[in-house]
């Protein structure tokens, strides 16, 4: 409690930190202002029932901040933003432009995330006629008024609109604020709406004293395993040769190379639950269309989704490929080896060059694969619980509490950084 509220007095003693922190702050408070206004011609109180009642809808609101089940002018939230840069970074390895571009550092990467951009414009104008259409088809009840063409051009743009200036938001607090923008609207989303779908899930399903007491040891274990795989790392020891600059011997010291087990982070989930949206909304959509070699397809994939176990063996899946994917995006063992190579180092018992390269990929591999799993089992804890309970809805999974942990833990990691570099600074 000490430690705690000693950080707490260095956050308020230094003023860019604290400045960090308040403008992170009100640009979350004007996301949840935004989250609260909805699109004309929604009835929102059919929709707001159906998401209760549907699993998949339930999980994909808590996700957006409850800003679905409300319609509102931000509801497609930052999906086609996520989308697009999944897209740019499977063109990034499949295109030699884009590849090119990767690796001309800053300036490349500020083109790459202009494109990005640009996509996710159409993106989020297909995602926002795709829910118009999904809402209704998703009840027998009437959730969307019949809109003219200019209505219907109104709800895209509106929509489309909100995406984008979430993107906005997020990018400003990136670069502003403390902490990766994108993950800080999600994480605040999920705690808007956490409050209510924990009652509302508790009244609906009945439960039991002894049950909740089960659920949330359940969810104590599954923070406490969250940070500590989060917090683990495997140190590679690396020597560096005393090298003569001048008349001078330099170098000659002793380092580490921290590889964490989760290195992608909260990021392949994110990622996974993007991609898996896509045949969900489409299937359902097209599934009643008259052509028949679109109606079967369509009819087979919103049949496999919505079973439990098919869903969540697919869902695991594309978490764990997705795992693997960031992972060697943000950490490239052949940079990594060239890097130790240049500054006159090595790693004990390796060459430097491709036999250290080798070795750190396969450590990564290894540590990636058990990331992978963790990741997996923690997104597909709901469905194992529904499926030897009684409970039929879950509002809050380990998803949620994955992401909340994870950006609370680089929110933490941040600003000590922030404070670490400012006491730096003011001995300079």
């Amino acid at each position: 409690m000490q430690r705690f509220l000693k950080i707490i007095s260095d956050i308020y003693n230094t003023p860019d930190v604290r400045k960090k922190i308040i403008f992170t702050a009100l640009l979350l408070l004007v996301f949840r202002v935004f989250a609260s206004i909805p699109v004309p011609g929604i009835n929102v109180s059919v929709l707001s029932s159906i998401f209760k009642s549907n699993q998949a809808l339930n999980f994909l609101n808590i996700f957006s901040g409850g800003t679905l089940s409300t319609a509102a002018i931000v509801g497609i939230g930052l999906g086609p933003f996520i989308t697009s840069t999944v897209i740019f970074q499977f063109l990034v390895y499949l295109v030699p432009r884009f590849k090119d571009l990767s690796e001309q550092g800053e300036h490349g990467q500020k083109v790459i995330t202009q494109y990005t951009r640009i996509l996710t414009i159409p993106i989020a104008m297909l995602q926002s006629y795709g829910i118009y259409r999904f809402l209704g088809a998703v009840s027998s009840q009437p959730i969307v008024s019949s809109l003219s063409i200019e209505g219907l051009i109104t709800f895209i743009m509106t929509m489309t609109a909100g995406s984008i200036f979430l993107m906005w938001l997020g990018e400003l607090i990136s670069e502003y604020g403390v902490g990766d923008g994108i993950s800080f609207l999600i994480m605040a989303g999920i705690l808007a709406s956490m409050p209510e779908s924990i009652i509302g899930t508790i009244q609906s399903q009945n439960l039991n004293g002894i049950i909740i007491v089960v659920l949330i040891l359940l969810f104590i274990v599954m923070i406490v395993g969250i940070i500590l795989i989060n917090e683990s790392t495997r140190n590679i020891p690396v020597n560096y040769t005393r090298m003569a600059r001048g008349v001078q011997l330099v170098g000659g010291s002793k380092s580490y190379i921290p590889m964490k087990i989760n290195t992608a982070g909260v990021m392949p989930i994110i990622f996974a639950l993007s991609i898996l949206l896509i045949p969900q909304e489409l299937s359902k959509i097209l599934e009643t269309s008259k052509i028949f070699i679109v109606h079967t397809i369509s009819t087979f994939v919103y049949n496999t989704l919505s079973n439990q176990l098919y869903y969540g063996l697919i869902y695991a899946l594309l978490i764990v490929f997705m795992t693997f994917f960031y992972t060697f995006i943000v950490f490239k063992p052949e940079d990594v080896a060239k890097n130790i190579q240049k500054q006159g180092g090595f790693i004990p018992g390796f060459r430097p060059g491709r036999q250290t390269e080798d070795y750190i990929y396969v450590v990564l591999m290894r540590l990636t694969f058990v990331g992978a799993i963790f990741l997996a089992i923690i997104a597909i804890i709901p469905l194992i619980v529904q499926a030897y309970t009684n409970i039929t809805t879950i509002s809050i999974g380990g998803t949620s509490i994955l992401i909340i942990v994870t950006v609370i833990l680089t929110l933490i990691r941040n600003v000590r950084a922030h404070l670490i570099s400012k006491s730096y600074t003011s001995y300079m």
